[in-house]
């Protein structure tokens, strides 16, 4: 059923493979398969200065950093995969001699621990004789690590980890050091925020060494870092070079491969792949994709009439069943309800069309579909909101439809994720999940009883695999059923504890005679709350304009997902983190032409070509659907 959508997928991370040469060594093409990306940043002991005495390299090379004939890759100066060898750095570091650093033996080591782990590719930033304020947000080392861990995951790459090893020039002056705490946590969070991965797990090092007296200062403050999902790694006591500074070819070995047993320990595995359970065809559920676009990049390519995506997702009374009486819809479309020309809809063959009711109806197939709220909404946001010109509506709801049949890796899932991939590919924006579901959990007790969980749970997943860790979900909580347990669920839904979630209550809107679902009436009352909730709405967090003229948005969110092979029914649990993100200013990218917007539109020439449709698989028998 999805099979050409999740085949257009698996074929992105081969759109952009390169033949060309580099030091000798001949450029692989980008794996076939989404590959570990690591980004190597800091200063001087991240670059690597083993075997690097009086300027002159000795060029030795041990064993464990020794290059492989295929498996480790590194990202060269000018973006392009080649096999990885010593010096990793020397093309970026270039005012300065490069020796042997972490990066090939961490490589090394686990490929050998981890024989499944498949191919790691290196993304050398580091930088000698740096200090923290020099990795600020707006520097250009800030800006050339964001651009090549784009570059890096543009080509098909899962970013895994940063390793960090840099302080010793902030060492020196005790200002430097009093602050550095501060200014290493804010860079972590604003490099997670603008690489929109606010999990991403960071491996840092501990000094070892420093050119000033305050080394005890700045080993105290890279301990007390307080962020979920950073672990420290200790350089003491590993020998130095003559000049008391930088670590020796021997003992950045033993970093590496300390780096990488952390990395394996601590880390989570890659998550596990999305499946189509019908066809069997995989896509890795951290693909790139869905944040191939930002916000900025979609502003630049779009203007003005960029499509604010809303995505449409439940059971029946989202699809639709106003004025559906014994398995017959009426016709009648109230006025609130109108097809507009900048209200458009992804079909069922993913192609953008004009909205109108019924905007389910090659969705929730083999059941009647009638007026729901999307085109209510829709119509109310143009009305009311003065930044929304052109509106994108995405149908998913499928009536009948249980909590369990939303959880990650579903066909219903799956579904949802493959068409808000297609949604943005021309550069839309989503801007909310309309969620409307509960009914078919009303019948039994372990059903009501593990409903919140497993609705944070789904919105938590959501907002993982869309790359959108902040996206408000508006829940309509249920005001009808046909089951027993209508008023426990409707507590499991109010207790929903997540940050951006808008909860409406329609309870009292009229039904139909079926005493199940909304009538046209109680659709268009609903479309109605739910956009005015939506345009009052305010996303957790405070907003400013920088000095580099972008807008940053400061957000206290949940910065945990379930691992792997978790329990539908186990919890995730949550920590909180204040993450920042960042909307650049439109002056200075006006066109859009970043190396995410450039992917993006190799993703839309190939997405071109879709013409099967999808169809939802769900039991259509029950009297909830």
């Amino acid at each position: 059923m999805f099979a050409f959508v999740w085949l257009l997928l698996s074929a992105y991370a081969r759109l952009v493979s390169s033949t060309t040469q580099n030091d000798g060594y001949f450029s692989p093409a980008p794996p076939r398969q989404s590959f570990n990306v690591f980004l190597l940043a800091g200063q001087s002991n991240m670059s690597g200065r083993g075997g690097v005495i009086n300027a002159t390299w000795d060029g030795v090379v041990p064993p464990q950093s020794q290059p492989r004939a295929s498996g480790i890759l590194r990202l060269s100066a000018n973006d392009v995969w080649v096999n990885a060898k010593e010096p990793l750095h020397k093309d970026i570091d270039v005012n300065n001699v490069c020796g042997v650093g972490p990066g090939m033996a961490f490589a090394n080591s686990v490929m050998n621990k981890d024989s499944g782990i498949g191919v790691v590719g290196l993304v050398p930033c580091a930088v000698g004789g740096t200090k923290i304020s020099e990795w600020g947000r707006g520097t250009a080392l800030y800006g050339r690590l964001v651009r090549r861990a784009e570059a890096a995951a543009g080509s098909g790459g899962v970013i895994r980890a940063l390793l960090w090893y840099q302080g010793e020039a902030d060492t020196v002056n005790h200002e430097d050091a009093k602050m550095y705490k501060w200014r290493l946590e804010r860079f972590f969070t604003h490099l997670r925020a603008d690489l929109q991965l606010p999990q991403l797990p960071i491996i840092q090092v501990a000094l070892a060494s420093g050119t000033g007296p305050y080394v005890g200062t700045v080993r105290k403050a890279q301990f007390k870092v307080d962020l979920p999902n950073v672990k420290t790694v200790d350089a003491a006591g590993l020998r130095l070079q003559p000049d008391h500074l930088h670590l020796s070819t021997s003992s950045q070995v033993q970093l590496g491969e300390m780096l990488a047993d952390t990395f394996l320990q601590s880390i989570p595995a890659l998550p596990a792949p999305i499946q189509s359970k019908e066809l069997g065809i995989i896509i890795p559920a951290n693909e790139e994709t869905p944040s191939i676009i930002k916000r900025s990049d979609a502003d630049g390519l779009r203007g003005n009439n960029v499509r604010h995506i809303f995505i449409l997702a439940g059971q029946s009374n989202m699809a639709g069943r106003g004025g559906v009486r014994k398995g017959i819809w009426d016709g009648f479309i109230p006025r609130e309800c109108e097809p507009n020309p900048a209200i458009h809809r992804l079909s069922a063959s993913l192609t953008w069309e004009e909205a109108r009711e019924p905007l389910h109806a090659d969705i929730d197939l083999n059941k009647t579909v009638g007026i729901g709220p999307g085109m209510v909404f829709a119509n109310t946001v143009l009305q009311k909101g003065d930044r929304f010109k052109v509106i994108g509506l995405v149908p998913c709801a499928v009536g009948a439809s249980s909590i369990n049949d939303w959880c990650r890796g579903s066909v219903l899932y799956n579904n949802l994720i493959a068409r808000a991939i297609v949604a943005i590919k021309d550069g839309g924006i989503i801007e909310a999940i309309l969620w409307y579901q509960g009914e078919r959990d009303t019948f039994h007790t372990k059903d009501v009883d593990h409903y919140k969980d497993k609705l944070e749970h789904l919105i938590l997943d959501l907002r993982n695999d869309l790359r959108l860790p902040n996206l408000p979900v508006i829940e309509v909580l249920l005001s009808s059923s046909n089951g027993p347990l209508l008023d426990a669920l409707r507590e499991e839904q109010r207790g929903v504890d997540l940050p951006n979630v808008i909860k409406v209550d329609p309870l009292g809107l009229p039904l139909q005679p079926d005493g199940v679902h909304l009538t046209t009436v109680a659709q268009v009352s609903l479309g109605e709350m739910m956009a005015d909730a939506f345009l009052k709405f305010k996303p957790n967090g405070t907003e400013r304009v920088n000095e580099e003229g972008a807008t940053e948005i400061k957000v206290e969110t949940v910065d945990f997902r379930s691992p792997p092979g978790a329990a539908d029914d186990q919890r995730p649990k949550k920590e909180n983190v204040e993450v920042t993100h960042v909307k650049p200013s439109t002056d200075k990218d006006p066109a859009g032409k970043g190396v995410m917007a450039q992917t993006a539109a190799k993703v839309s020439d190939t997405i071109q070509t879709a013409k099967e449709k999808l169809s939802s698989a769900a039991d259509s028998t029950t009297k909830s659907g």
